[in-house]
């Protein structure tokens, strides 16, 4: 009896410690390994096919000296275009020395493009401007181009043209109401012309909430998006835990999205939030392939 009480305890002890080092080693993945999540994305707008990889949500991280793991990981996935999604500056020092170091990188085999997260707009409105100016003009020394409610077109070996547009914020917020006469809209109404003509068009918004607060009744080719971090914790074959603004078992927080009219992409990030570790939710390279169809 004695023998059976010690083995059974041995047992549990060894079933106990391969759970902690199951979840320890996964955390240690989740937050320090660089890996690709890829996607295709197949459309009668394009004749040939093309590819780009999207990051975000880095928070001032960086990845070696210059960000030169990163840089390497995004060069290896040969894109012909990057997107970077917003949150790659530090939200409380403002430092973006890793995104700059990055962009210098990259802007010698790639265009570049950079839309703004809420932590590029997380500082006082005295500081805001000078912020963003200062920002702006450190991204533009790189050769990437900062598209701030602005639009600019990239075409593809094949000749197919694909118009970028860059959203700062939401542009329907109850404040703006009911003209909503802001830079925002103006350039949602502008892009969504695009919609109209027979070339790609591509959303830059940081803020996956928007598909849910509306943007889902429009016709979009492809929003890409970051903000949720993957939601954070991943339980599998359910999703992630938490995202910002949609709170608990959020519906959208990683992965391509679709209503038949409104496209969204979600990419899950490159850091923890707030200091909470990721689980089940590897650091994310999003590499978007657009294929002819």
């Amino acid at each position: 009896m004695y023998f059976k009480k010690h083995k059974a305890k041995a047992v549990l002890l060894c079933i106990l410690s391969a759970i902690i080092i199951f979840f320890a080693v996964n955390i240690i993945v989740s937050n320090c390994i660089l890996t690709y999540n890829e996607y295709t994305v197949e459309t009668t707008k394009i004749k040939g096919q093309t590819n780009f990889v999207a990051i975000s949500d880095s928070e001032g991280r960086s990845f070696g000296e210059n960000n030169s793991r990163l840089a390497e990981k995004v060069k290896d996935a040969n894109p012909k275009f990057v997107m970077i999604l917003g949150d790659m500056v530090d939200n409380d020092t403002g430092d973006y020395s890793a995104v700059v170091d990055l962009c210098n990188t990259l802007t010698k085999d790639f265009p570049v493009y950079y839309a703004l997260g809420n932590h590029e707009l997380s500082f006082s409105e005295s500081e805001q401007g000078m912020y963003l100016k200062n920002l702006k003009n450190a991204i533009d020394n790189t050769g990437a181009t900062m598209l701030i409610n602005e639009m600019t077109d990239f075409t593809t070996k094949d000749g197919d043209k694909i118009t970028i547009a860059g959203l700062k914020r939401y542009p329907f917020f109850d404040y703006d109401a009911p003209n909503y006469d802001n830079e925002e809209n103006r350039l949602f109404q502008k892009y969504l012309k695009q919609e109209d003509e027979s070339h790609f068009s591509i959303l830059m918004c940081h803020y996956p909430e928007t598909y849910v607060w509306g943007f889902d009744k429009y016709n979009i080719d492809l929003m890409v998006c970051g903000h949720t971090h993957g939601g954070l914790f991943r339980i599998p074959f359910v999703g992630g835990v938490y995202a910002p603004e949609q709170g608990f078992m959020p519906k959208y927080s990683k992965g391509y999205y679709t209503n038949g009219n409104a496209n969204m992409l979600i990419s899950a990030g490159l850091n923890n939030s707030q200091n909470i570790p990721r689980l089940f939710n590897p650091l994310d390279v999003t590499v978007i392939t657009l294929k002819g169809k």
